[in-house]
């Protein structure tokens, strides 16, 4: 099956995932921001969005700091996005430490850290810092775009491994009843 392709792929097309259309999508496509260093792997997930009905790349930033300079020049933008794509590992200010200043230039953005990092504490840091997801590059296109529509709907999304993380975190900070 075609569903379980990751975003290292090349190519340039993958099928319609048959994901139904959320309520949110039918007033509005959800707006992306991607903030990744790597053109090539920016260019993968931007064809790999382009095919979804309800999404739209609204921007792509190689440093968190052109990013956050774009929205704080709102003249220029338009279009302010609902989900932030954000890797971890970038020149100048990292993705975690940029977490605060998105959430204080747009609150209402949803930020998904998308990474090459399995650190429990890079989730553990990530979540705490308000990050609604983590998803890793390794992710398919499926569970990508369903965590943007997830997060979109209140939810969060976490890599599976990423979530046993945080669940045997919360284990041992936990009182013992």
């Amino acid at each position: 099956s075609s569903d379980g392709r990751n975003l290292h792929r090349t190519e340039a097309t993958h099928p319609k995932m048959g994901i139904p259309p959320t309520e949110n999508s039918m007033n509005h496509k959800i707006r992306i921001m991607m903030v990744e260093d790597h053109p090539e792997y920016r260019e993968i997930v931007e064809l790999a969005l382009g095919k979804e009905p309800d999404m739209k790349l609204i921007s792509q930033f190689g440093t968190v700091e052109r990013a956050l300079r774009s929205l704080r020049d709102r003249a220029n933008n338009s279009e302010i996005p609902d989900v932030i794509l954000l890797d971890l590992s970038l020149p100048g200010m990292d993705g975690l430490e940029a977490v605060p200043h998105f959430t204080h230039e747009i609150p209402e953005a949803r930020i998904i850290i998308l990474t090459q990092s399995d650190r429990e504490v890079d989730i553990l840091k990530a979540v705490m810092l308000g990050a609604s997801g983590y998803l890793l590059k390794s992710s398919t296109v499926r569970q990508l775009t369903e965590g943007i529509r997830t997060v979109m709907e209140g939810g969060a999304s976490l890599d599976t491994k990423m979530a046993k993380f945080v669940l045997n975190a919360l284990k041992t900070k936990l009182p013992n009843n």
